[in-house]
């Protein structure tokens, strides 16, 4: 199936056409993008548009549209992405899945593009919209305790969270602070880009649960970077798709836990 390439009003009028009650989190809004004037005339334009390109009738969308859309209402699980290297621009995306179909959406500027792709490669699919930058070489990867480094962090901020100021709690804690001063050295450089990547499910009787936890990417100058927890540490590394797929994967088998578990109560 061929991929659906709509301008924002476009898109928000084949979604309530086609009797959608969600879309994913980042086509619903608009802080980005060519400013709506006259509300009005510039969704009656919008909705000429798609008459001529056919993706209406007089029941709704038309089924090339419907197989993209519908995927939405009955998803399982939904990675999304959002991600900005310049100020006043926001790349962002969402991979939905729904049994054995997925769909990927892309909001860029204006444009909104949805297109299938396969339910085995969710992740790789969400990813391979990022922008071109090497993963950094962090070998192994940097961890710290975040109990000692929140507390350390709450006790040097009567010192403005001097990072020295922070190294020095940590040392008073017992903990060596070698991690924690590559991390901030590292990460003192330009950032050349600023992404964050989520995850939510929906349980078997429908309900959404949102995962507790994100993925932070930061672009520098070394490459591009993820800064994660896992179990009780805090993680600094480099982004390659093996870290998302894994770091992602567990946070989607951590929110069906929790989220199994809140139905039995």
């Amino acid at each position: 199936m061929p991929k659906l390439d709509v301008d924002r009003l476009e898109y928000a009028i084949l979604a309530e056409r086609a009797g959608l009650t969600r879309i994913p989190m980042v086509a619903a809004y608009s802080h980005y993008g060519t400013q709506v004037q006259d509300i009005p005339r510039e969704f009656n334009a919008a909705e000429q548009r798609v008459r001529d390109r056919g993706l209406v009738n007089p029941s709704g969308v038309n089924d090339r549209v419907m197989e993209l859309l519908g995927i939405y209402a009955h998803a399982s699980v939904e990675y999304d992405l959002r991600f900005s290297s310049q100020k006043g621009a926001e790349l962002r995306a969402a991979v939905t899945k729904a049994s054995k179909t997925a769909v990927r959406t892309v909001v860029s500027g204006d444009r909104i593009i949805l297109e299938p792709v396969h339910p085995n490669d969710l992740i790789p699919s969400l990813i391979s919209v990022l922008p071109e930058h090497q993963p950094a070489k962090i070998r192994p990867p940097l961890s710290i305790d975040l109990q000692d480094v929140r507390a350390a962090m709450a006790e040097a901020s009567r010192q403005g969270e001097d990072p020295r100021a922070i190294e020095q709690a940590l040392r008073a804690r017992g903990v060596n602070p070698a991690n924690f001063r590559k991390m901030t050295q590292l990460l003192e450089g330009p950032r050349l880009g600023l992404g964050e990547v989520g995850v939510t499910i929906w349980d078997d009787r429908g309900k959404e649960h949102r995962g507790d936890q994100t993925i932070r990417i930061i672009d520098l100058q070394l490459g591009r970077t993820a800064v994660y927890n896992s179990s009780n540490q805090r993680m600094f590394a480099g982004a390659d798709l093996s870290t998302f797929t894994r770091v992602l994967g567990e946070l989607a088998t951590h929110t069906r836990r929790a989220a199994a578990e809140a139905a039995r109560w």
